[in-house]
């Protein structure tokens, strides 16, 4: 059961099953500054104070650009977070989330994935942990 329900013009959130869900819409292209901060936003409000797991559908969005992509993955981008799970749905796009990951290092456990419930499966392991 969804809670917590937050959407903007670009994505959709809520918390389910103690996990946050966070879906790009399909008119977003591209994450700027803005709209990182804007998801940040709604995602701490979601989070609650609770480091939980997060699951992002990545597969409307086409790129990030640099400062974005810096400011998602420190600080309060990564506040209340402990494992994230990005769902993409095709080959380039899993090279493209790999290479990020790579490149960034994100201090979560981060992992690609094409199924959906193989992604959820795999964030159940994270959702009692606690990193406040």
């Amino acid at each position: 059961m969804k809670h917590s329900y937050i959407e903007n013009e670009h994505t959709e959130m809520w918390l389910e099953d103690d996990i946050i869900h966070v879906v790009y819409k399909p008119h977003l292209k591209s994450i700027d500054m803005e709209v990182a901060q804007k998801m940040v936003s709604n995602r701490l409000k979601i989070s609650n104070g609770i480091s939980r797991p997060i699951f992002i559908d990545t597969s409307n969005a086409k790129e990030i650009n640099k400062e974005a992509e810096e400011y998602m993955a420190t600080g309060d981008a990564m506040k209340y977070l402990n494992a994230t799970a990005l769902l993409v749905h095709n080959r380039v796009s899993k090279l493209v989330a790999n290479f990020y990951i790579s490149i960034s290092r994100p201090k979560i456990p981060t992992k690609v994935f094409t199924d959906k419930q193989k992604a959820l499966e795999w964030l159940k392991h994270y959702k009692d942990l606690s990193m406040n």
